[in-house]
C-alpha cells in the first residue's frame, strides 16, 4: 500500500474515530498519514505497545482499542462497522517495513510483531463488549468511588480468594451465588444483607463471589457509607448492560443520621430504578441503625414509628443471610480445611488442642481467627520451627 492508500484508509474512519483517543492507535495513524517526523511516529507507537506488553502482537492492541472505544452498531451501520474493522486489522498488520520513509532504517527502529490473529470478527468484538464493557470497564471487575470527583475509580489488584477458600457456612454462600446467578441471568433477584458475627467471611464472600462470576461479566462497585448519598449518580454512571454489585461493607449508622434515608429509597427502588443494579451490603448489627436509650425517650411525638422505621431498614433487604460464630466442631473443621489446602499436616490431637487455646486468647471463634492461626502454623513448621507454645 502507497503512503495515499495508507492516509485514505485513516481518514475514512468514521464509526470506529472514538479509537484514536488511544494513544498508540493516534501514533500509528499520523505515521499512515505522513504527519510529523515518521521515526518519531513510529517510536510513540513502539512506546504504547510496550506499555501494555504487546511489542510481540500489534493485532491484539489494536483489538483491546477497539474493545475501550465509545460506538454504537445498528442494523444499517452493520456494514460499515464491518469495513471499519477489515481496517484497523489491516493497519494493525503494519511494521516499520512497510513505510517507506522507514523502510531503509526498519532494522535500526524498535522491532514489533504483529501476532498471528486472524481477522476481527464483527460477531466477536460485539458479544465480548456487551460482557466486559468498554473504556473504564473492561480494565476491572472491581471499582471504588470517587467521592470528591464523582466519578468510578478502577481497582488495579482484587482480593483473589475464592469460593473453594472458604470453609464452612456451604448453604449461607450458595444462597448469595444462586442471588447473583439469578441477577447475571436477568431473573428476578434480591438485595442481600449479610448480618452476623465479626470474622464470620460475610465480605470475603461476596468477593469470592466476584471472583466466581467475574467472567461471566459481573462487576462491583465497593463503597462507604459516606457515599451512600451518591447512589443516583452512580446509577446514572453505570446505566447499560453489565451488571453491578453495589458492596457496602460494615454497615451502621448512628441513630440521629439521616444517610439511612438515601440506602432506604435505593433499596426501595425509587432512587434511578435499574435492573443492573444490587445492593449487597454487611454488617455485624441486625439493626443497622445504633440505637440509644435516649433515643426512647425524647420528645417525637410518634416515637414508637420513629423507631420502627429506623430500625425496619434492614427489612428491606430481599435476602437477609446470617453468619453466626462456628462451633467447637466447626471451628476446628474449618481450620483443618485450610491447613490442608496449604498441605500443612499436623497431628489432629495437637491441633484440637492449639485450637481451642487459640479460641480462647482470641476472645472468640471464628473463620477470621482460624485463618490466623493456619498462618501461623504453616509459617513456623515451614520454618522448622516449634509450634508447641500455640
Amino acid at each position: 500500500m502507497n503512503e495515499y492508500h495508507l492516509s485514505a484508509m485513516c481518514r475514512g474512519i468514521a464509526l470506529l474515530a472514538d479509537v484514536r483517543r488511544d494513544a498508540g492507535v493516534t501514533a500509528l495513524m499520523r505515521l499512515c498519514c505522513g504527519a510529523g517526523d515518521p521515526a518519531e511516529q513510529y517510536a510513540d507507537y513502539w512506546r504504547a505497545l510496550a506499555a501494555e506488553n504487546r511489542t510481540d502482537d500489534a493485532t491484539a492492541y489494536m483489538r483491546e482499542a477497539i474493545l475501550n472505544a465509545a460506538f454504537t452498531v445498528t442494523d444499517k451501520t452493520r456494514a460499515e462497522f464491518e469495513r471499519e474493522l477489515d481496517v484497523l486489522y489491516k493497519l494493525s498488520r503494519l511494521t516499520a517495513a512497510d513505510f517507506a520513509a522507514l523502510k531503509d532504517i526498519a532494522a535500526d527502529l524498535p522491532a514489533l510483531s504483529c501476532g498471528t490473529a486472524r481477522p476481527f470478527s464483527a460477531d466477536e468484538i460485539l458479544s465480548e463488549r456487551q460482557r466486559t464493557g468498554s473504556g473504564i470497564f473492561r480494565k476491572s471487575c472491581a471499582f471504588g468511588w470517587d467521592g470528591a470527583q464523582k466519578r468510578l475509580i478502577p481497582l488495579s489488584t482484587v482480593d483473589p480468594i475464592r469460593l473453594t477458600d472458604l470453609k464452612e457456612y456451604e448453604e449461607e454462600r450458595a444462597a448469595v451465588l444462586d442471588n447473583t446467578l439469578c441477577f447475571l441471568e436477568g431473573l428476578p433477584a434480591n438485595n442481600v444483607l449479610l448480618y452476623g458475627d465479626r470474622g464470620t467471611g460475610k465480605s470475603s464472600t461476596v468477593k469470592a463471589v466476584l471472583n466466581e462470576l467475574k467472567e461471566r461479566g459481573l462487576k462491583l462497585i465497593e463503597l462507604n457509607k459516606r457515599e451512600i448519598c451518591d447512589l443516583p449518580l452512580i446509577a446514572q454512571a453505570i446505566r447499560g448492560n453489565l451488571r453491578f454489585i453495589l458492596f457496602i461493607d460494615d454497615l451502621a449508622f448512628e441513630s440521629r443520621s439521616d444517610d439511612y434515608a438515601s440506602l432506604k429509597a435505593a433499596l426501595e427502588g425509587s432512587v434511578s430504578k435499574s435492573d443492573n443494579m444490587l445492593i449487597y451490603a454487611t454488617t455485624n448489627r441486625r439493626h443497622i441503625l445504633k440505637e440509644n436509650h435516649s433515643d426512647r425517650l425524647g420528645d417525637d411525638l410518634h416515637a414508637a414509628d420513629t423507631m420502627e422505621e429506623q430500625l425496619s431498614l434492614s427489612d428491606r433487604f430481599g435476602l437477609t443471610i446470617t453468619f453466626m460464630a462456628p462451633t467447637k466442631p466447626e471451628f476446628l473443621s474449618i481450620l483443618s480445611g485450610i491447613l490442608a489446602d496449604r498441605n500443612v499436616t499436623v497431628e489432629p490431637q495437637k491441633l484440637a488442642a492449639m485450637a481451642e487455646r487459640w479460641a480462647l486468647r482470641k476472645g472468640g471463634r471464628s473463620p477470621r481467627a482460624a485463618r490466623q492461626l493456619a498462618d501461623i502454623l504453616e509459617s513456623r513448621i515451614k520454618r522448622g520451627l516449634s509450634t508447641e507454645d500455640l
